[in-house]
């Protein structure tokens, strides 16, 4: 997907500023489409006003050319450049053309411009993508079902239905993996037996087999089958998957909160610890946030355990820095509600009655979101504070 970045400037501007202005506008990656070389229009397609004076200038090219409405101008604080905006603005208006200002710096104008050519390029890469469904969405994400159709024609990803037994069969094999021992060397603790470890090493590698023989980008798995059938979990391979930089791996067979995990992964650059919310704390505007797999990647240290409802096979208890996290979840049968807040780790908690890993995250958004209006169950946690920019990928959408 393309971002355009159509500029106008007066024919009586000083000499050299055009074309230094035009220099500065493509560092920001875009492509700078001179108005006479513009044939067809993208989805992103903005009008920059470089000098006053442009106002005919603008007129006489949309009336040539067809860009999608809104129609984006882009006005920044020199040469007269916002007042032609407003003039063009209120042109549009009167002719009933939907149309709105973006209004800075050059050099803010510049760093937003660079945001939209990367959120395009991570359109791109969800455009034509695959995610698997090994198996069947759990049976209580009575909230959680998508219109694989309508995701397919607002995102360009397609949803492919596997059958869950090329895992039922590969819990049944226990061979001995690098990765796995690394697993428990790099632990600061290791309950479950050497067997267990194996046992959940050969899901993994299954798993990772499936994405490639599949060309699947993401995968959700219906991982309590596979647990009450197999009695080996998937906490162990999930993990494994979305500790790799190109890959991303859902429980549950949740489709929604697994493609949070993929647009979160595009949008923050790493991993995220899809999670229950167990417990709302409106006094101090916290949440509790537990699941008993998550990328060890991201996490300060971790033990090796038993999966928590059922004692058995592997389960991972992380722990966590204090640090600024981002809580975010996509939503909704094409997949474009979304719920999205800045938050900070303030505690690790153990609790004998809750899933392994378990946060509490202070959080800047209204807790009541989770009593009232919530998203169903599973939200995400990604490391750092990404939700300004979450929120301007979805105003660029």
């Amino acid at each position: 997907m393309d971002v355009n970045i159509i500029p106008f400037f007066s024919p009586i501007s000083p000499e050299g500023v055009g074309e230094e202005i035009r220099q500065v506008l493509a560092r920001s990656g875009a492509n700078v489409v001179e108005p006479d070389d513009y044939q067809k229009g993208s989805n992103h397609d903005y009008l920059f006003i470089g000098t006053g004076g442009t106002e005919n200038l603008v007129a006489s090219f949309l009336d040539k050319a067809t860009l999608n409405h809104p129609i984006t101008i882009l006005s920044y604080d020199l040469r007269n450049s916002h007042p032609a905006a407003m003039e063009i603005r209120s042109y549009l208006e009167r002719r009933n053309i939907k149309s709105r200002i973006i209004h800075a710096t050059l050099d803010e104008l510049v760093e937003m411009i660079g945001d939209w050519f990367q959120f395009a390029k991570h359109l791109s890469v969800i455009d034509g993508s695959t995610m698997g469904l090994i198996g069947e969405p759990s049976s209580w994400l009575i909230a959680s079902s998508v219109d694989p159709n309508t995701v397919k024609k607002k995102w360009g990803m397609s949803l492919k239905y596997l059958s869950l037994d090329p895992l039922i069969e590969a819990a049944d094999s226990s061979g001995k993996y690098d990765h796995i021992e690394v697993f428990k060397r790099e632990a600061t603790g290791c309950s479950p037996s050497d067997e267990e470890l194996h046992k959940a090493g050969s899901v993994a590698e299954s798993l990772k087999g499936i994405m490639k023989d599949e060309n699947l980008d993401v995968v959700t798995v219906q991982c309590f089958k596979l647990l009450m059938d197999t009695k080996v979990s998937g906490c162990y391979a999930l993990n494994f998957l979305n500790n790799d930089k190109e890959l991303v791996a859902g429980c549950e067979g949740d489709v929604p909160a697994t493609f949070t995990m993929f647009l979160g992964k595009l949008l923050t650059g790493g991993p995220g610890f899809m999670s229950n919310v167990t417990q709302v704390d409106q006094k101090t505007n916290s949440a509790v946030f537990a699941h008993c797999t998550l990328p060890t990647s991201i996490a300060e240290s971790y033990q090796v355990t038993t999966h928590f409802e059922t004692g058995l096979s592997i389960g991972i208890r992380g722990t966590f820095e204090t640090q600024d996290v981002t809580v975010f979840k996509v939503f909704g049968d094409s997949l474009t509600d979304y719920w999205v807040s800045d938050g900070r780790i303030v505690e690790n908690l153990v609790n004998a009655t809750g899933c392994r890993t378990q946060i509490r995250v202070e959080l800047d958004e209204d807790v009541n979101y989770f009593l009232e209006r919530a998203y169903a169950n599973h939200h995400i946690v990604f490391p750092g504070k990404h939700a300004d920019k979450i929120r301007r990928f979805f105003e660029f959408l």
